[in-house]
């Protein structure tokens, strides 16, 4: 039997056709010691990993990891929603992030976004006071106008002595000096405070001198009557100013409602231009004040005590010194006087 010769390799004779299964054995043989990209980066990433055995990534398992199953849910979400086209680009920068730092970070800069778009929705919108500060601002007008050392009762400065006073005690929620617009809102409520006190003291002595049976006839209760719920302490140095003002009323009873306090910021000035010194000053005021006793009785002491100074809180000082000259001890009784306003 003759030997059967090896093929021609350069011959044109087609080679004979495998069977499937031979050509699954010639590819599987092909591969033999040599493995895809993923296994050679498993691999490098960490070679200690399992032993140094070969690791390959099932890519079923890998669709269902967690983060695949969270981009796939948020993808089934996306379909229910009609967005800008703004909006789907951003979305899909947050669908392609790699990892869920990334993720993290597109959402960060989403809120980042939002919240400077609401500082400036908040600049542009109309300036609203809060009604803590609004009550704040009634406080201190009310304060400031039953200064026993006010200087002027309608004067022009008198809400930026108020606004420069809150500032100095560090009153929340006002606005900085530089928001010219802002502050004119907070000065507005400061007036209306301030024009509301005004009537109220004015109010409460017209009714004190025309009606004898007035329970606020005696200058505590009257004091008393015309400090109302505000802050202000019924001091022996009020009593004195609010004599003073009873004083005037008496002087120009036809004077009524602006006309009444021009008036009595005229006398202010002209006491202090006739008065040459501070003592001359002093009597003046005390000299009132007895008189006012005389005519509407001794204080009841009893029914409306009065507050010591050492016992005024530190910004009620501070509040009726802007409205003074040079502090709470302008217009001071002297000892007598102080005496005789404390006891019965």
């Amino acid at each position: 039997m003759s030997e059967r010769s090896s093929p021609d390799p350069f011959s044109n004779t087609p080679e004979p056709q495998l069977s499937p299964m031979s050509n699954l054995r010639a590819l599987m043989s092909q591969r033999n010691g040599v493995r895809d990209r993923t296994e050679f980066e498993q691999d490098n990433a960490d070679p200690a990993a399992n032993g140094g055995q070969l690791v390959v990534i099932d890519p079923v398992l890998a669709s269902t990891s967690p983060l695949n199953v969270m981009l796939n849910r948020v993808r089934a979400i996306k379909r229910l929603r009609v967005i800008s086209p703004d909006s789907v680009r951003d979305f899909e920068a947050f669908e392609n992030a790699q990892s869920p730092p990334e993720h993290l970070a597109h959402i960060l800069l989403v809120g980042l976004e939002n919240r400077d778009f609401l500082r400036l929705l908040t600049l542009s919108m109309d300036y609203k006071v809060p009604e803590t500060l609004k009550t704040t601002c009634k406080d201190y007008a009310w304060v400031y106008i039953l200064s026993p050392t006010i200087m002027q009762y309608k004067g022009k400065s008198g809400p930026d002595n108020v606004l420069v006073a809150m500032r100095q005690l560090n009153v929340n929620n006002l606005p900085p000096s530089s928001e010219t617009g802002r502050c004119d809102v907070i000065l507005e409520i400061i007036k209306k405070g301030m024009t509301d006190a005004r009537h109220n003291i004015k109010e409460k002595i017209a009714s004190s001198v025309k009606n004898e049976g007035a329970a606020h006839r005696d200058i505590a209760a009257l004091t008393r009557a015309c400090i109302a719920t505000s802050k202000a302490k019924p001091t022996a140095l009020l009593f004195i100013r609010i004599a003073f003002l009873r004083w005037q009323f008496n002087q120009y009873p036809t004077y009524i409602t602006d006309r009444f306090w021009n008036k009595v910021d005229e006398t202010l000035v002209s006491y202090r231009t006739e008065f040459k010194t501070a003592a001359e000053l002093q009597a003046a005021f005390e000299a009132i004040f007895h008189s006012d006793k005389v005519k509407y009785g001794q204080p009841d002491l009893v029914l409306n005590p009065s507050v010591a100074l050492r016992d005024v809180d530190e910004w009620l000082l501070k509040v009726s010194s802007a409205a003074g000259p040079s502090g709470i001890s302008t217009v001071a009784p002297s000892a007598a006087s102080a005496a005789d306003a404390t006891s019965a």
